[in-house]
């Protein structure tokens, strides 16, 4: 029997994991340190303006050399010496990715099998037909960017290919995770988030995921509270550096193309980070690797420019920080990447998640609260519609938990990828799998919602079965 628990902790765990627009550490007095985020224009440059800037006394905190991207602890006076250096293209306050997540409740084991539990998944792979037709090898790999994963979880040990590595520095977030020490082989998930996604591409065990002989490995950018975008533009490099055929971004942030204020302060034209992630998703697709993120979980069309500076401004008035200029949903908005939507049971698009012409793809199965608004939360979870609508996933205490988002939708894409690429032989091919998907891969019927649910709803048979 799954433990419940009462309706507030089980709405708590059900939150979405999609980052918030990102947030500011506000400069309070001339002469106060902060972190800033530098992209330089030509990465060649790299090793010589690192130089100057340790030169200056400056402390360098993270660094990507593969698109020449870095980023110091500084003082304003202090970056605007490294600003006089003409290969600064943009330098700003760094952007904070995420907020703390919660652990979720989880069920204990031994269970038998959760099948009937995995509507989604039955309605992905037509009850498991997929599986007789295809169902993957460790020749292919998805890369997923999370908080990590559980190595030793029953459902995904087996699937777990050596090379796995953990981004998050030494003391964590701004020095404020004492706990993580920077090894490159901690990816032990503290969250959750990261195991429940990578169960939805390769759990094999208790459930199944889409793809459940296929190899995973895990890129871990978050501990147990916040991340720097610049971990995840990291993991991104590495992921590709690594071979990896699929790279799974169940997150995302809104960033600003334009100026920000805060403090007297105003960063340059177009936020580093839009331009780093620009430059790590076309250095992912170079080297083979395929591209999928989440669409975000604020039921937004992100299309619409007014709708878009609303709600951005409303999330940068907490941190007293004002722009001019243009939201994006990044990565999801990037070129080239895959961007995913969620649906629930009814195949309509979920309640939360963003949409827009020309943003999204393609759309697969996050979850709803479609029966939580009909039925309220007591009979929601009493009578069982909870079940019906969420989505049942691993958990990092070996367990299982449910959850919904466009960052559980993601998954689903990214693991239908690796079987394209796995069975036709696709390998370094990104946009051969990516027409294949998009060409043989869809739900009869579903292509005519271009705005909502891109060039339509997963099928993962018919897009094995040509």
């Amino acid at each position: 029997m799954l433990r419940l628990g009462n309706i507030r902790r089980i709405l708590a765990i059900s939150v979405v994991f999609f980052c918030l627009v990102g947030q500011y550490d506000l400069v309070s007095a001339e002469e106060s340190s902060n972190y800033y985020t530098i992209m330089l224009k030509n990465e060649k440059d790299f090793t010589s303006f690192r130089e100057e800037t340790q030169q200056f006394g400056i402390d360098v905190v993270y660094e990507i050399e593969e698109i020449g991207l870095i980023q110091v602890k500084a003082t304003p006076k202090e970056l605007a010496l490294l600003e006089r250096n003409p290969e600064v293209e943009k330098a700003n306050l760094s952007i904070r990715a995420v907020k703390e997540e919660t652990l979720p409740e989880a069920t204990s084991l031994p269970l038998p099998s959760l099948w009937h539990l995995q509507w989604d998944m039955q309605d992905v792979t037509e009850n498991g037909k997929s599986y007789n037709v295809y169902s993957g090898s460790k020749d292919v790999t998805v890369g997923i960017i999370d908080s990590g994963i559980t190595p030793s979880h029953n459902d995904l040990k087996e699937n777990l290919v050596p090379g796995s590595k953990n981004l998050v520095p030494v003391n964590g977030f701004r020095g404020e995770e004492p706990n993580e020490t920077g090894d490159i082989t901690a990816i032990q998930d503290l969250t959750g988030h990261g195991t429940h996604v990578a169960g939805q591409i390769a759990a094999n065990g208790y459930m199944k995921g889409v793809a459940p002989e296929i190899g995973i490995k895990s890129y871990r950018v978050f501990g147990s509270q916040s991340a720097d975008s610049i971990w995840i533009i990291k993991a991104i490099i590495e992921a590709a550096n690594d071979d990896v055929d699929v790279i799974n971004l169940s997150l995302g942030s809104y960033l600003i193309k334009g100026k920000t204020f805060s403090n007297g302060e105003s960063s340059k034209e177009e936020l580093a980070e839009i331009k780093a992630y620009q430059k790590a998703v076309k250095y992912a697709q170079k080297k083979g690797s395929v591209v999928v993120a989440a669409a975000g979980n604020d039921s937004l069309d992100v299309k619409d420019k007014e709708e878009m500076s609303e709600f951005i401004q409303e999330k940068l008035d907490e941190d007293g920080v004002t722009f001019k200029g243009k939201g994006f949903d990044i990565p999801a908005a990037l070129p080239g990447v895959v961007t995913v939507s969620s649906t629930g049971p009814s195949d309509e698009l979920s309640v939360f998640s963003n949409y827009g012409k020309g943003f999204v793809d393609i759309a697969a199965p996050g979850g709803d609260y479609r029966y939580l608004q009909e039925f309220g939360g007591e009979k929601w979870v009493s009578e069982g519609w909870m079940q019906k609508e969420q989505i049942l996933s691993t958990a990092p205490n070996g367990a299982y938990f449910y959850s919904s988002g466009t960052s559980i939708a993601t998954p689903k894409v990214a693991g239908a990828l690796a079987l394209i690429i796995d069975k036709y032989d696709y390998e370094d091919k990104p946009n051969k799998s990516i027409h294949h998907l998009y060409k043989y891969g869809i739900e009869e019927g579903s292509r005519h919602n271009k705005e909502e649910l891109g060039n339509g709803e997963l099928d993962l048979l018919e897009a094995l079965s040509h």
